[in-house]
Parts: structure tokens; sequence; C-alpha cells
């Protein structure tokens, strides 16, 4: 590298710049490839990269609605009970869109079948309801918190 000034031939680098030991022109910064880090992906990266795996891209296209009904259906299934299908897709349209906009369709669909089952006074623990989806018991606890002042209503 040469200086632009004084044409020497003797120019180091001084903190990240170029610099001309003969004149002490700053002629620029140093320049380097940007470092690109790898970071290691932890166990729920991995498990939420391998349920959009599994996700078909059928369930992807479907609305929210039909989300919600196709859960509530699994869920009754995995639980032997179609009267708390009747019953929760009862309670899903008589909700009203506010109530459940921007919360999972899972959590909506396992909150909504464990509140069928305690009208009909059937007792489900929360955890086998969230285990079939695939869910925390606690986010089922909160949903059905959340749900439950507005089901009483109807």
């Amino acid at each position: 590298m040469r200086c632009s000034h004084c044409q020497s031939e003797r120019v180091i680098l001084v903190w990240g710049e170029y610099v001309c030991t003969d004149c002490g022109t700053v002629l620029g910064y140093e320049m380097l490839p940007p470092i690109s880090k790898t970071i290691p992906l932890t166990k729920r990266d991995v498990k939420i990269r391998l349920e959009f795996r599994e996700e078909t891209p059928i369930v992807v296209k479907k609305r929210y609605s039909e989300l919600v009904l196709m859960y509530i259906r699994q869920i009754s299934e995995k639980l032997g009970d179609a009267q708390l299908e009747k019953d929760a897709t009862k309670l899903f349209y008589n909700l009203g869109r506010r109530i459940w906009r921007g919360k999972n369709p899972r959590v909506v669909a396992a909150s909504l079948v464990y509140l069928a089952a305690e009208k009909r006074q059937r007792y489900l623990h929360k955890n086998s309801v969230a285990e079939i989806v695939n869910i925390s018991k606690f986010t089922v606890r909160d949903t059905v918190s959340k749900l439950r002042k507005y089901v009483t209503a109807i």
C-alpha cells in the first residue's frame, strides 16, 4: 500500500486505520469481511422447527375458525366423547371474535373443550386436554379463566 500524499510505502495499521509513518496521513479504515456467528439451536427452536415440518400445507391454509373446530374435534376424539365436541363448538360460535382474537387456535380449542366438560359436570384434568394438542396446562388454565366469564354470560 502507498500513501497518496508522499508516495511512501511505509504504511502501518493503527487502531483499525491505515496510517502513513512518514507524513501521518490517515488513509482509511481496515476492511474486514463481516463475521458471522453460528448460534446453536435451543431445544425449543428445534421443537418449533419440527412442528412446522409436520404441519401440512392444508392446515396452514385453513381459516382460524376451521383450525379451532379441527382441534376441538381432535381433542374430543382422543377423549372419546362426541358430546364434548358439540358443546365446545356451540360455545365457540357463541363467543365473540374479539374474545379469542390473537390466541393460538389449539389453546382456544383446549380451553373450550375443558369448559364444555365443566358445564356437563365431567371432570377433566387440564393437563390431559393440553397434552393432546401439545400445549402447556398453565396456558389452558389462564385461557380458561379468561374465557369463563364470557361463557357464563352465554
